[in-house]
């Protein structure tokens, strides 16, 4: 329609019309009905070519989108890059071993609606858990690379949990969500508090961390003294 709306300018009937009205112009030549031209050549030819390009790229968009759908058990990444590009404030869950397992469960059974993404390197790792695709996308991969995050529409994101073993891992995978989404909320397992420090995550009032030695310690030994009370 620019384009159309550039010829317009150039050789249509009405050299004075503002840009607004050749883009309206170039709409209505866009449409099934009789349209004034002048008599000129290009409103006319624009008159034929704009129906028929138009038709063509919204056909082969849709019938991709079909077709996609259709085969998406074989076109699998591309099926589940378009999904995860439709979720909004939905929850990236990065190194899905024993901890990051745990805590999916544990936020399914709380919320069996919410949209998920998950990344780790392990294959069929849905299948594993039990999972089925109409709410959760697992991407086989590096949970530090930025275009594995871009995937995971991190930029719509409302929480993000990082649960791999390394903290090193972790930490390089905290930094570069800050840099793509300083808002979101992200937890960060960490052995080693200390190294919070080291990329000056620690005070951004967004992420927390956690550390599930400590924390199991703590609530383990609130029990064993509660039954010694007892």
């Amino acid at each position: 329609m620019v384009l159309g709306a550039g010829l317009l300018r150039l050789f249509g009937n009405n050299p004075q019309a503002g840009w607004l009205q050749l883009l309206l112009d170039a709409f209505h030549f866009s449409t099934i009905e009789r349209v004034e031209t002048g008599g000129k050549v290009i409103p006319i030819l624009l008159a034929f070519i704009l129906p028929i390009g138009m038709t063509v790229i919204l056909g082969e968009g849709i019938l991709r989108v079909f077709s996609i759908y259709i085969q998406r058990r074989v076109n699998r990444k591309e099926w589940d890059l378009m999904v995860v590009k439709t979720f909004n404030n939905h929850t990236v869950i990065c190194g899905v071993g024993e901890m990051g397992r745990q805590l999916l469960q544990r936020m399914v059974a709380e919320q069996p609606q919410m949209d998920m993404v998950l990344i780790d390197p392990h294959p069929g790792l849905l299948a594993e858990l039990g999972l089925s695709n109409d709410h959760a996308i697992h991407f086989q991969g590096d949970m530090a690379d930025v275009d594995m995050l871009e995937r995971a529409n991190i930029r719509s994101a409302k929480l993000v949990i990082l649960t791999a073993g390394k903290d090193a891992l972790n930490l390089e995978a905290a930094f570069k969500i800050q840099q793509i989404n300083p808002e979101v909320t992200v937890w960060v397992r960490l052995h080693h508090s200390g190294l919070a420090e080291l990329l000056d995550l620690s005070g951004k009032p967004q992420i927390h961390f956690f550390c599930p030695y400590q924390q199991a310690a703590e609530a383990i030994v609130d029990h064993i003294m509660e039954r010694k009370i007892v």
